[in-house]
C-alpha cells in the first residue's frame, strides 16, 4: 500500500509535522510515490534512515551493483553527452566511489575552505551591496541563487568572464521538478560540457589556479581522473554545491525575517551563528531525501524484509524531526547542543561539501544582518510561495526591502 502524502504539496512544506507522524504510525518503512523516481520503499524515522545510510554492504547507490541495469542503460535514451554524467561520485559505490573521493577530499577539507573565506566574503559584499533599496526585491534571485554559484566559480578557478554564461547554463537545473523540465535544462548542460572540456586543457597548459586545476593535477600514486570523470565531478560540484546551499541560505534567511529578535541577537554573538544553521539544516532539512538506494540482496531494515533490487529512499526531514531522537523535535532550538540531524548524510556517501555550505550559509547570514538589520519582508511569511523541487525543501521567492 502507497503511503498518501505528497512531500512536495505547499500545506506539507510548511507544516510537515502531521503528514510525518502520519507516516511513522505506518511503519519504519512506507512505500511511496515519489515524483520522477516512481514508487519506492521510504524510511520515516532517524534510525531507520541512519541503518541504511551507513550500511554501504547491503545499499547501494548504483543499481548495477544490485543486479539492475546501469542507469546508461536505463536511460540510453539520453543524448550521448549526458552519460558521462551518470558516472559520477553520488552514484558510485565501493572501491570506485572511495577511489573520487580520495582523488577530491582534500579540497573540501577544512582548511582548504578556511583559505577560501576571504574570497567568500567578498562575493557576498559584493552582492549585498548591489541590492536596490528603493524597492522592493526578490532575495533568492538577486542573492541566494547568486551567491552559491559564484562561490563554486571562484572555488574551481573559474575566469570571472566566463561565470555569467556558466551561470545561465548551471541555473535551470535548479528549476528541475517533472520530465519537461529536465529536458528543459539539458541545452545548458550541453554548453557546458564543451566549455568544461576546453577548460580542462587550458588549465593543463596554464597552469590557471583553482579546484579544476586540482582536480586535473589529483594523483594517487599512478591513478588519475580521466576526462569523462573531471567532467562529471565539476559537474556534480555544480548540482550539489548550488541548489541545495541557495535553499539552506533561504531558510535560514526566513527564519531570521519572522524573528527579528532572534536575528538581532544572533548579530550581537555571532558564536551562536554555527548552532543555528545546523538547528536549520535539522528543523528545515532543505534536503529532504536523498538519491535512492538499492538492496543488493534480502536484507531486514525497519522491521520489513527487502529484496534484492527493492529501491530505498532515505526521508531525511522525517529523521530530523522524530521525536524519538531530538527532544522537542517540533520546535525551532537555535541553540540545539548536539545537534546530529542528517541533513548531509553520514556514511560513504555523507556530502563532500559540507564544510563549504556551512562557511557560505555562515557568511551569508552575518554579512546580510550587519549590512541590513532592517531587512524586512514585504508579504506575510505564509503567502511567500514554496519552492516546487523534487527533494528540497524551502522558498521559491523572497520579497524583502533593504536599508542600510
Amino acid at each position: 500500500m502507497t503511503a498518501p502524502l505528497d512531500l512536495h504539496s505547499p500545506d506539507f512544506l510548511r507544516k510537515p509535522d502531521e503528514g510525518l507522524a502520519m507516516l511513522r504510525s505506518q511503519g519504519q518503512l512506507v512505500r511511496m510515490k515519489l515524483p520522477i523516481i516512481g514508487e519506492v520503499w521510504v524510511t520515516t524515522d532517524f534510525d531507520t534512515a541512519r541503518e541504511l545510510l551507513v550500511d554501504a554492504e547491503n545499499f547501494v547507490r548504483n543499481p548495477a551493483n544490485a543486479g539492475g541495469l546501469s542507469l546508461e542503460q536505463n536511460y540510453w535514451w539520453f543524448p550521448r553527452f549526458i552519460h558521462p554524467l551518470f558516472r559520477n561520485v553520488t552514484l558510485m559505490d565501493g572501491e570506485d566511489l572511495q577511489r573520487l573521493r580520495r582523488l577530491v577530499i582534500g579540497a573540501f577539507s577544512s582548511r582548504g575552505i578556511d583559505a577560501m573565506k576571504p574570497a567568500i566574503e567578498r562575493i557576498a559584499d559584493e552582492l549585498l551591496d548591489a541590492l536596490p533599496q528603493d524597492r522592493e526585491i526578490d532575495l533568492v534571485d538577486r542573492f541566494n541563487r547568486r551567491f552559491p554559484m559564484l562561490v563554486i566559480c571562484e572555488l574551481l578557478g573559474i575566469p570571472e568572464e566566463d561565470r555569467p554564461k556558466i551561470q545561465r547554463w548551471m541555473e535551470p537545473l535548479g528549476r528541475v521538478s517533472n520530465p519537461f523540465t529536465v529536458f528543459r535544462a539539458l541545452p545548458g548542460l550541453y554548453h557546458s560540457n564543451r566549455y568544461f572540456r576546453r577548460d580542462f586543457e587550458t588549465v593543463r597548459r596554464t597552469g590557471r589556479p583553482g579546484l579544476i586545476k586540482e582536480l586535473v593535477e589529483a594523483r594517487d600514486g599512478n591513478d588519475k581522473l580521466n576526462d569523462d570523470e573531471l567532467l562529471a565531478m565539476v559537474t556534480a560540484i555544480f548540482i550539489g554545491g548550488f541548489d541545495t546551499t541557495t535553499h539552506l541560505i533561504g531558510n535560514c534567511f526566513m527564519t531570521l525575517l519572522t524573528d527579528p529578535t532572534l536575528a538581532a541577537s544572533l548579530q550581537e554573538d555571532l558564536k551562536r551563528v554555527n548552532l543555528f544553521i545546523e538547528e536549520v539544516l535539522r528543523f528545515h532539512s532543505p534536503v529532504m531525501f536523498t538519491n535512492m538506494f538499492h538492496a543488493t540482496g534480502p536484507v531486514k531494515l525497519g522491521g520489513r524484509m527487502l529484496e534484492r533490487g527493492d529501491r530505498v529512499v532515505p526521508l531525511l526531514i522525517g529523521a530530523n524531526r522524530d521525536p524519538a531522537k531530538f527532544d522537542g523535535a517540533t520546535t525551532f532550538q537555535a541553540d540545539r547542543k548536539p545537534n546530529k540531524h542528517l541533513d548531509f548524510g553520514i556514511g560513504v556517501h555523507m556530502c563532500i561539501g559540507t564544510q563549504l555550505a556551512r562557511a557560505e550559509a555562515t557568511v551569508a547570514v552575518n554579512r546580510l544582518f550587519t549590512k541590513y538589520p532592517d531587512v524586512h519582508l514585504t508579504q506575510p511569511a505564509d503567502r511567500v510561495p514554496m519552492l516546487k523541487r523534487i527533494g528540497l525543501r524551502g522558498v521559491a521567492e523572497m520579497p524583502v526591502r533593504v536599508t542600510r
